[in-house]
């Protein structure tokens, strides 16, 4: 009787939680879709051209003209938010992009070669991971240029080596299995069996992390445009915006503050459809 009874003071806690889950993932997927709308069509959704000056209203707070004020030269700050979603989605789909490419195919071989193979590539993940993200990210991007391009697939290199050792993980479970097996004595060479039997076998664990590296991205993405690093004036980014408010804190502090916020959401909305994500994976949903 007394478990029946904390099982019912129970339920209504556990629902709770999962209307409460369920709508944090939905405010998400909304999220992100309004910035992925921003990147598509901006010319749309701002109000003014994101290099435009109003020199007459420069450091303005948020107004009905500027609905989130203006920056240090008189350029709107909602705009500018609003066009920096296209560079800051691009950056992050370059860099995800290489740290796919690469760290899969790494830590397949890997996984699946084993012996000498394995042991070498998994020093030379060991060496690169030893530096961390940021400087490794700022060296390449100082040696071949501070493109948008360039410093995000930078980014993209720094993060393959804790791909490939997610991909080995997978890919040591998988390999050892009947129809990996039975592959091989059938005459199917390496790479068939590493890429028709191995591969999408072993990419679960990656394709559940692929959120969580790509909210590290945009964070990445947004310190290298603090810096200046990345998309180079007059253009809009996220992290340019930041670093050129950093100076004007005193007088407009909304300056620093919203363009800090959209980082944050976008941030936490990619890591909450991430949990969402790894939550169906664990239950076996399909």
């Amino acid at each position: 009787m007394s478990a029946v009874l904390a099982r019912a003071a129970v339920t209504p806690r556990k629902r709770s939680r999962g209307v409460l889950t369920r709508i944090g993932f939905w405010l998400a997927v909304g999220w992100l879709g309004l910035m992925i709308l921003c990147a598509l069509v901006p010319f749309l959704l701002a109000p003014y051209d994101p290099i435009e000056q109003h020199l007459e209203s420069v450091l303005a707070t948020p107004n009905p003209e500027f609905w989130l004020g203006t920056d240090g030269i008189g350029r709107d700050v909602f705009s500018r938010l609003v066009w920096g979603a296209r560079p800051a989605l691009i950056g992050v789909a370059i860099a995800m992009g290489t740290a796919l490419v690469l760290g899969i195919l790494w830590g397949l071989v890997s996984g699946y070669v084993g012996g000498v193979v394995d042991m070498l590539l998994m020093r030379v993940a060991d060496v690169f991971l030893a530096f961390p993200s940021a400087l490794l990210s700022i060296a390449i991007s100082t040696i071949l240029g501070g493109t948008l391009a360039v410093t995000m697939v930078a980014v993209g290199i720094a993060l393959a080596p804790s791909i490939a050792r997610l991909m080995r993980s997978g890919a040591i479970v998988v390999r050892d299995r009947e129809y990996v097996e039975a592959s091989r004595m059938y005459g199917y060479g390496l790479w068939h069996r590493m890429i028709r039997h191995v591969f999408p076998n072993a990419l679960l664990p990656v394709m559940v992390q692929v959120t969580v590296f790509a909210g590290i991205t945009l964070l990445a993405q947004t310190g290298l445009g603090f810096l200046g690093i990345g998309v180079q004036p007059p253009e809009a980014s996220w992290g340019a915006s930041l670093g050129e408010s950093f100076r004007y804190m005193n007088y407009n502090i909304w300056m620093t503050i919203i363009p800090g916020l959209v980082v944050v959401m976008t941030v936490l909305s990619l890591y909450t459809v991430g949990d969402r994500l790894r939550d169906r994976f664990a239950d076996g949903a399909p």
